[in-house]
């Protein structure tokens, strides 16, 4: 496996976080075969929640016969398309399943507060929460919380 801000990584301190609270994992993704669907599913008495969770890019190819190479997108632009692709897939979700709290995890990185604090509001009306989350487990989250 990959090392942190990898979205399977990521997608492992989460699942990590809501278990550690009595959170019940209904499904993970597999990451590394990018599966399609929402990224974590999980039910904790009554309440509901769907996550898609994205990491955060490299300058690096991962295949090694690439490894030598830089990629041509900036990790910042690249991040700003996942952010986007992020919030199309909680948008669907609200939609889809109303009863499930919404969320967009990504690992607590400048650029994700940054893009976040541009779209606060408007996810804010559409009861989306952005999850910012470092390796350890700890987050920040104005709008919602594991507990």
């Amino acid at each position: 496996m990959q090392p942190w801000p990898w979205e399977g990584a990521v997608q492992d301190v989460f699942a990590d976080v809501l278990r550690a609270v009595d959170w019940e994992i209904e499904s993970l993704a597999d990451t590394a075969k990018k599966s399609r669907g929402v990224d974590v599913l999980a039910r904790r008495g009554e309440r509901l929640l769907g996550a898609e969770v994205k990491g955060y890019p490299s300058d690096k190819y991962v295949d090694p016969r690439r490894a030598h190479e830089t990629k041509k997108t900036k990790p910042t632009t690249q991040a700003r398309h996942w952010f986007s692709h992020g919030i199309l897939a909680a948008l669907m979700l609200r939609d889809a399943q109303p009863e499930r709290e919404s969320l967009l995890v990504f690992p607590a990185f400048p650029r994700y507060a940054s893009l976040h604090n541009a779209t606060r509001t408007a996810l804010r009306d559409a009861r989306v929460h952005v999850v910012l989350l470092r390796a350890d487990g700890t987050y920040d989250c104005a709008t919602w919380t594991a507990d």
